[in-house]
C-alpha cells in the first residue's frame, strides 16, 4: 500500500491514485484534457492590471471589477478630470 496517512480506504496501489482519488486541485486553475486552464486567473490579473493603470492616472473606480474601471475610465476621458468612484465626483 502506499497511500497517505489519512486515506480513509488504505487500498491504492500507488501515492498518485491515492492522491487523485481525493481530488485535490489547485485555486483559480482548473484541470483539463490539454492541460491547465488559466482563463479565470488571466481575466483576474486583466482586471487588477487595469485597475492599477487607472489609480495611476488619478482615477479611482467604485470596485476592481472591469465593468466599474472602463466606466471610470471613460467618465474621465469625456469630462477631461479624473473621476473618483468613491465620492462620485470629478476631481480638480
Amino acid at each position: 500500500m502506499s497511500c497517505s496517512i489519512s486515506c480513509k480506504t488504505q487500498d491504492h496501489e500507488t501515492y498518485g491514485d491515492c492522491l487523485q482519488s481525493k481530488g485535490l486541485g489547485f485555486v483559480g486553475v482548473s484541470p483539463t484534457r490539454d492541460g491547465w486552464d488559466q482563463t479565470k486567473v488571466k481575466a483576474d490579473n486583466k482586471e487588477l492590471n487595469d485597475y492599477w493603470a487607472a489609480t495611476k492616472a488619478g482615477i479611482e473606480p467604485r470596485s476592481t471589477k472591469q465593468f466599474d474601471i472602463d466606466a471610470a475610465v471613460k467618465l474621465s476621458n469625456e469630462a477631461g478630470k479624473a473621476f473618483n468612484g468613491i465620492t462620485m465626483a470629478f476631481k480638480d
